[in-house]
């Protein structure tokens, strides 16, 4: 991930893409020092319970820290702490299963991360890869996160590790407790904000669309915010605004879709908005604020309805999932670009998806008699959903493998409310699946992604 800057440097490449050879670079550079974000270990966590201690516990330290990379394979030295020895290790699904169910059953929060391994070039086929494993953290917002038992977890131990330079240490009492009303201060903090763009966009609902009582016209809306950890700034004068002006309305709306453009660029109080479409049922609003912050909202055409009546009171609102994807990956670049290349917001983020009913914008229209949404790939109705994570407003910037595996998570929480296991169209390798057999497959995210180099591959294992 973009993320981890002195990492990628250090390989030359993007941590997430590294092969076996691009780890190799970190031997013997005294510049690959293990350091606050940065830890080798020659060998894999042991199994049992003492392995799965450590693991949690070195896994914890970096979460409750600033994030960083465990890379497994390299050994380093134990007067300088550069990497001077390697063993490749056999790169297992098991290994993966392994990490994650221990971090499941001895941490809490639950941390998460994203292992990828590094593999060598020219593997036979069939047999087990080998290479290095990089178990990325991230820096959590739901920090501190407790290791549940050092040795054993039924001794009821919570213990909150943290990085210390190439160290790992525990807080004290007094830290723990400052970490966890620092916690729950910024959950509010977040929490305002979000409501907050959502509010900004809800007022310039009132200069366009009026309610309607045609059928065809009503639109199920769905709001994207984005929220950084550490907040950016963005300067501020009528040169500077010209230039976000200018800058906006040569963004689209939906991927590369040109006729998708913004037209109107306004200020507002702590930022500027746009829209696309202004006035018509098909508007869509996005607001930019000064900290970084922004969000944005679809109008999402419901599906013709199957099997149904169109007179039944209490029909759902079908929403093409392949229509949703989309959005949701138009959405993620639009916002991650405010934040990184307007206001210099960088490191983690909170990203909010939220799908709601039409009454919340027809209270007298068509769609006032429908209680509830259902998505084309789901199996369960709602009266409405919200998705939350956590990522880098790095990864949001460019296409490619980081923006799919944001979008691929925040579409799997999503889906969850509505029975869907996982998103049919996205995967957490950070590819997209190419399945023309459901009815309303995402076309015009297949040809985005062939367009800028993301990998399409047919519905399979994942």
């Amino acid at each position: 991930m973009s993320y981890y800057r002195r990492l990628a440097t250090l390989l030359a490449t993007d941590p997430a893409q590294a092969t076996a050879d691009d780890v190799r670079r970190l031997l013997n550079n005294p510049r690959a020092a293990e350091d606050q974000d940065l830890d080798y270990k020659l060998e894999p966590h042991a199994n049992g319970t003492d392995g799965g201690g450590e693991l949690a516990k070195d896994i914890a330290a970096f979460a409750n820290s600033t994030g960083g990379v465990l890379v497994l394979g390299l050994q380093d030295d134990r007067r300088t702490s550069v990497p001077v020895h390697d063993a490749a290790i056999a790169l297992t699904d098991a290994l993966r299963r392994r990490y994650s169910e221990t971090l499941a059953s001895r941490t809490a929060p639950i941390v998460d991360v994203d292992i990828h391994f590094a593999a060598e070039n020219g593997s036979v086929t069939g047999a087990v890869p080998q290479g290095f494993a990089l178990v990325m953290v991230a820096p959590s917002p739901r920090a501190p996160h407790a290791v549940l038992g050092l040795t054993d977890p039924r001794d009821g131990c919570l213990r909150f590790p943290v990085r210390s330079g190439s160290r790992v240490r525990f807080m004290s009492p007094a830290e723990v407790e400052t970490a966890l009303l620092d916690r729950q201060t910024r959950r509010e903090q977040r929490e305002g904000r979000h409501s907050q763009l959502l509010q900004a966009i809800a007022e310039q609902q009132s200069f366009g669309t009026t309610p309607v009582a045609q059928e065809w016209a009503v639109k199920v809306p769905v709001s994207i915010t984005l929220v950084p950890h550490m907040p950016g700034s963005l300067p501020w004068d009528r040169t500077a605004f010209e230039r976000y002006r200018q800058q906006v309305r040569a963004e689209t709306t939906l991927l590369n879709e040109r006729h998708t453009a913004f037209d109107e660029v306004e200020p507002i109080a702590d930022g500027f908005v746009a829209r696309q479409g202004a006035g018509t049922i098909r508007q869509v609003i996005a607001a930019f604020a000064e900290d970084g912050s922004a969000g944005m909202e679809y109008p999402l055409s419901p599906e013709p309805p199957r099997g149904q009546q169109s007179d039944q009171p209490d029909r759902a609102l079908r929403i093409g999932t392949g229509e949703l994807t989309e959005v949701v990956v138009s959405a993620l670049g639009v916002l991650g670009r405010h934040a990184t290349d307007r206001t210099g917001a960088t490191g983690g983020c909170t990203v909010r998806l939220a799908l709601r009913g039409p009454w919340s914008h027809y209270p007298g229209g068509a769609g006032a008699g429908v209680r509830t949404v259902a998505l084309t790939s789901g199996s369960r109705q709602a009266e409405g959903a919200t998705a939350e994570i956590g990522t880098f407003v790095e990864d949001l910037v460019e296409p490619g493998p980081a923006l799919i595996k944001a979008a691929d998570l925040l579409l799997t929480r999503l889906g969850r409310r509505f029975g869907q296991v996982e998103s049919p169209y996205t995967a957490s390798d950070g590819t997209v699946i190419r399945d023309q057999r459901t009815p309303y497959f995402p076309g015009e995210l297949y040809r985005w992604a062939d367009q800028v180099g993301v990998t399409v591959r047919p519905r399979g294992p994942r």
